[in-house]
């Protein structure tokens, strides 16, 4: 950075010189923001200044996250880590229930007791940048050492609003099948993965499969859609993409559910439940772990769990194809800086720390990395014995060139609600799919106006 020029008066000079000087020797100096919140704030000026500030004295930061124990044990690792290189932070690793999190995340952050790093789901991003929620951490991308060109342009997208960046991705996973190989073995069924190098890998097969392998006498079920009933969007848009339908509109002003090929989606799912009984009845919490569902559909980040099976052979495979064509979604979970937090250096610190090169090799072993480097390497295709390079091939990768992203939406939280209300009406059985899409047709569209 140029600090002065030829013709400014040599006392003017001096005087500068001083103040920067005196500011570095200060750790806890405060004369210029660490973390840019405007537009007028130069990255460069931020990214020299973030080392400069960093505390010497013992502080503790919190980071929150949904994962599970095996997920979380990677980030108590990091942390482990990250005080060898920063002996006075100590890093907090909280996890919350993914069913609960955004809403007690949004209570935290009113009530002032906000993690100051924080796991974010897709969906809810565009609402908490726009309510100023998030920390503004654009300095990162002038910052050397971070090579913040390594990381995948699209993934960014959701977190970007003009040059500004309120988060960096840890996960892009898209919506895979888990099967248990011993029950199609057990029914002579082909596998997913022998039908879709076939390319007969459809939702007719998906269905035929789901009730062939149901037995009701063995609380067995054919198939399983989703690891929270309070979790509609992640279970329902690959079927619904494949269908030819679609959630919103181009531009998410209007509800687009309400079609006749939407109408089909959501009648494929709720026969699985209600005609076919080949899928839990909702509230059920059956999982894929217990050995006794055929098929589960859930984000690759899932893996997390599986790789604990020993019980029985497990694969992945692809999700099927629809009159469409075939079809998945891309889940994006990112962190983020969290909007007043007491220590805005070293949070931007741990953030760097967990989401350069080395720490998301780390977390590759269950996340999908948005770093180039990671991803196509052996780090992230061989990070266990399960599922094989393949498969993750097949599964992961292949699928993630045609992937869309989760929808998301200012307003979310209301239009969740919204739909979750109907949705909880069809698992009742008290109104039929086409019902139910005409009256989230009515209640959603003003939310998105």
């Amino acid at each position: 950075m140029r600090i002065a020029r030829r013709e400014f008066p040599l006392l003017m000079l001096v005087i500068l010189l001083f103040t920067m000087l005196s500011a570095c020797g200060d750790p806890t100096a405060t004369t210029a923001p660490i973390v840019g919140t405007t537009a007028t704030t130069t990255n460069t000026a931020t990214s020299a200044a973030t080392t400069a500030a960093l505390s010497t004295s013992p502080l503790k930061l919190t980071f929150s996250t949904w994962g599970n124990d095996a997920q979380n044990k990677i980030y108590q690792d990091l942390a482990v880590k990250f005080k060898e290189k920063y002996p006075n932070i100590t890093v907090d690793v909280q996890a919350i229930p993914f069913a609960d999190y955004s809403q007690k995340l949004s209570i935290v952050m009113a009530s002032k007791t906000a993690p100051d790093v924080a796991w974010v789901v897709e969906r809810s991003v565009p609402q908490l940048i726009e309510a100023n929620q998030l920390v503004d951490i654009s300095s990162l991308k002038n910052d050397s050492s971070y090579n913040f060109g390594d990381i995948i342009p699209a993934t960014l997208a959701m977190f970007k609003k003009g040059e500004q960046v309120y988060g960096i991705p840890f996960s892009t996973p898209p919506m895979i099948l888990f099967y248990n190989k011993n029950l199609f073995k057990e029914k002579g069924l082909k596998t997913p993965t022998e039908l879709y190098k076939e390319g007969n890998w459809t939702y007719d097969e998906f269905q035929k499969a789901a009730k062939a392998i149901t037995d009701p006498s063995k609380g067995v079920y054919g198939v399983k859609m989703l690891r929270d009933w309070k979790n509609w969007i992640d279970p329902l848009l690959p079927i619904v993409w494949s269908y030819g339908a679609d959630v919103f509109n181009t531009d998410t002003t209007s509800f687009a559910l309400n079609t006749p090929e939407g109408q089909k989606a959501l009648q494929l799912y709720n026969d699985l439940i209600f005609k076919d009984q080949s899928h839990p009845k909702p509230g059920d919490q059956l999982t894929f772990e217990t050995g006794k569902l055929g098929m589960y559909t859930d984000r690759y980040s899932n893996v997390a769990k599986t790789r604990a099976v020993k019980d029985f052979e497990w694969d992945i495979a692809p999700m099927p194809k629809g009159p469409a064509g075939a079809a998945t979604s891309l889940g994006l979970a990112g962190y983020a800086v969290i909007q007043g937090t007491k220590y805005p250096a070293e949070s931007l610190e741990w953030l760097k720390f967990i989401s350069g090169k080395d720490g998301m090799s780390a977390t590759s072993a269950y996340f999908v990395p948005p770093r180039e480097s990671v991803l196509r390497s052996d780090v992230f295709l061989k990070a266990a014995p399960q599922p094989s390079p393949e498969s993750i091939q097949m599964a992961v990768l292949d699928q993630m060139k045609g992937a869309r992203y989760n929808p998301g939406h200012k307003n979310w939280a209301k239009v969740d609600a919204a739909v979750l209300t109907q949705m909880d009406r069809l698992y009742t059985q008290s109104v039929s799919v086409k019902d139910a899409l005409a009256m989230m047709e009515k209640e959603v569209n003003p939310l998105l106006k």
